[in-house]
């Protein structure tokens, strides 16, 4: 693990250490660099630590990230999108020749005209590049049902969600980021996500607005009604299966 890191989903670790200390399965999604799977996988010393990257310059990295950690073998990386359907389709992975922020590959494109004018990347000229992935329904692929899953996919959350079909409903937690702005267009937000999972979920609390959730549905509000459709940027949402209350 490299020096001062902190995952960024470290902040919902209480809220999950005050119903177990320790999992067994975790899916982490959008990986990026492998760390947060790897820090996920330390915190809750978890035996089976499912990692997805659609991008496979990423995957390799962090395929050498895992391979240097202490349980190699409780890993298994696929390197592929996850989605609601089975098939090839076009992702969007960012140029690093164009923009230095590498996890914002995405299946949809970066909306840089809702930024402030103030904002370096308002209106910047487009910085991903299409390659070609495989798309996998998580129940396709025959794996334990996570009690954990940690998701950073940039505006296909909606859609990795559906794919889990009917294991979804054994998740016991789920961390995910999402925005309330459409910040990737045609990808899901806040509103969508959290009324597809409210009747077996309950949210508990935002890394924005922690347990304060009434001024994120505020702030969700404000926006739906608004003429001035501005980025905000991301967050995180902690849910619950409302089996454990």
């Amino acid at each position: 693990m490299e020096n001062n890191f902190k995952s960024e989903y470290s902040w919902a670790f209480d809220y999950i250490r005050s119903y177990f200390f320790e999992l067994e399965v975790i899916a982490e999604i959008g990986s990026r660099d492998g760390l947060d799977a790897i820090d996920l996988a330390q915190t809750f010393k978890s035996k089976f630590n499912y990692v997805f990257e659609a991008d496979p310059d990423l995957a390799k990295e962090i395929e050498l990230k895992i391979s240097n950690s202490k349980k190699e073998s409780n890993f298994f990386l696929y390197n592929l999108a996850l989605g609601n359907q089975d098939k090839s389709v076009k992702f969007l992975a960012v140029d690093l020749e164009k923009y230095e922020n590498k996890g914002v590959g995405s299946l949809f494109k970066i909306n840089f005209n809702n930024r402030e004018i103030s904002d370096p990347d308002n209106n910047r000229q487009n910085v991903q590049k299409t390659i070609d992935v495989e798309m996998k329904r998580y129940s396709s692929l025959d794996l334990k049902t996570p009690d954990l899953i940690a998701m950073d996919v940039q505006g296909a959350e909606l859609e990795v969600l559906k794919g889990f079909e009917e294991q979804l409903h054994d998740v016991k937690f789920i961390i995910l980021e999402s925005s309330i702005s459409e910040n990737y267009l045609g990808g899901s937000n806040f509103s969508e996500i959290h009324q597809y999972l409210r009747n077996k979920f309950k949210l508990i609390a935002s890394s924005r607005h922690s347990e304060k959730n009434y001024k994120l549905f505020w702030d969700n509000f404000k926006y739906k009604w608004s003429t001035n459709k501005k980025y905000q940027p991301d967050l995180n949402l902690f849910y619950i299966n409302k089996s454990l209350l």
